[in-house]
């Protein structure tokens, strides 16, 4: 009643015109506003409070019988994402019998791991996990993923003789250095001969002092300096067996061979991923490569393991069908669009967001890390629209038709790797998104704590 006699007493000495204008307008706007209201009303009923970080029942009971299970993070240095992150995954490894997964993260890193889950070296988990590339390293290296690893080795050292242990692979491409040596090594125990010749291969980049920025920008304006056949041939080499491998001698080690093999790839696709770069001028161009060398580098740990059920760990920016969001309009692709495209709906992709907190993250990529504080979340972001239904955790799943039409309305979501930019926040951080064609559910958590490190 209040707001009607407002209303009376401003149309007393409105103009006719402006008088017109109201009274059309008014009924729309008055619908709506009860529109949006009785929209947030079934958000408000589709949510599902957690309980704790172990409270994944569930999750569990949207992700069904679906082999490949993605989970996303929106900040590399949260707590909490890590933590149900591993709850969720011992649920799989123990109850749906998952085997394999995939992060984005180094090769050679992750082979390390993986060697110390599997018992195959006498280093501790702390040795492990003091990984020797100096931006990220505290992706691994922390509390949450060292208790992980030793409870993967006790379940692996506890299964059945002759049943498949759980595998560790990392998935990106930022190891060029370390994977040319680990070529090299292992072809001077496999075939001195052969060792030699991809030294003399790789040895194409010293001219550009090993670096594949001074690379890149080299061969823009000199394609004739170009390193690609040398590390397609070596690659090659690999792969069509020119050199002794397991199919035609069987006392060679298939998983010390596959793991070179895998690191031939990396320096192939890193090499084309900057000379491509370079040579259009494109960030997407290599943004590109890197995701599909990570569906590359899936596909043959996949392959070579038999299939076998699969989790993925990488960045929302990976793992969120890119085709549902900013990224599409930029010409970009990523991870989990490629694995939707080939495994349709046996994939499970679920993102993690946050309002606010604590995160360990750069100011830069080469800056040393520390503990930041992240801002709260645009107004505009679907990180304030969960926030505003007032609850410290919930999962959402994003396909429940009453919901789908209002969450995949264009809203900005915040991204945070390894460097975070509170004062650039917008610029740096944040893309526009369909939320419900981007995850098939999403985990959130108001507020949020940095992640607990291993080192200083």
């Amino acid at each position: 009643m209040t707001t009607l006699i407002k209303i009376n007493i401003k149309l007393k000495n409105t103009p006719r015109l402006y008088l017109f204008f109201l009274l059309l307008f008014f009924p729309v706007i008055l619908y709506s506003y009860d529109d949006a209201a009785f929209e947030y009303s079934l958000l408000e009923k589709s949510v599902v409070p957690l309980a704790n970080l172990n409270d994944l029942q569930p999750v569990m009971r949207l992700i069904a019988n679906r082999p490949y299970v993605l989970i996303g993070d929106s900040t590399h240095g949260t707590n909490e994402f890590y933590q149900q992150r591993v709850n969720l995954s011992k649920r799989l490894i123990q109850e749906r019998n998952f085997r394999l997964i995939v992060l984005e993260g180094d090769l050679p890193n992750i082979h390390l791991i993986n060697q110390y889950v599997q018992s195959l070296i006498p280093l501790t988990a702390e040795q492990v996990l003091n990984v020797s590339n100096p931006q990220g390293a505290w992706l691994w290296n922390n509390y949450v993923t060292l208790n992980f690893i030793r409870w993967l080795k006790k379940y692996n050292a506890e299964l059945p003789e002759g049943e498949q242990k759980v595998t560790l692979h990392g998935i990106d491409i930022y190891s060029f250095d370390r994977s040319r040596m680990a070529v090299i090594d292992y072809l001077q125990w496999l075939s001195p001969l052969a060792s030699q010749q991809a030294r003399q291969r790789y040895n194409c980049f010293s001219r550009f002092n090993n670096n594949l920025h001074n690379y890149g920008k080299t061969i823009a304006g000199n394609i004739g300096l170009s390193c690609e056949s040398d590390v397609l041939e070596q690659f090659r080499d690999f792969s069509l067996c020119r050199f002794p491998c397991p199919e035609n001698n069987p006392e060679i080690n298939r998983t010390d061979f596959f793991y070179a093999q895998e690191n031939a790839r990396i320096v192939k696709n890193a090499e084309k991923s900057f000379r491509i770069q370079y040579l259009t001028g494109r960030d997407s161009d290599s943004w590109n490569m890197r995701d599909r060398h990570m569906m590359e580098s899936f596909l043959a740990v996949f392959d070579s393991l038999n299939k076998p059920k699969t989790i993925v760990w990488a960045h929302n920016s990976h793992l969120g069908d890119a085709r549902a969001t900013q990224m599409r309009e930029n010409g970009m692709l990523n991870l989990g669009q490629l694995m939707r495209q080939k495994f349709k709906q046996n994939v499970f992709s679920i993102g993690m967001l946050t309002y606010k907190g604590g995160v360990v993250a750069a100011d830069d990529w080469n800056s040393p890390v520390e503990i930041k504080r992240l801002l709260i979340a645009h107004p505009d972001s679907n990180e304030a629209l969960l926030h505003s239904l007032g609850l410290p955790s919930l999962m959402l799943d994003l396909h429940q038709p009453e919901v789908i039409n209002m969450m995949n309305r264009k809203r900005l979501q915040r991204h945070v790797g390894i460097v975070y930019r509170p004062h650039d926040e917008m610029d740096s951080h944040y893309t526009y998104t369909h939320l419900a064609d981007q995850f098939d559910a999403v985990i959130f958590t108001d507020t949020t704590t940095a992640l607990k490190l291993l080192i200083n």
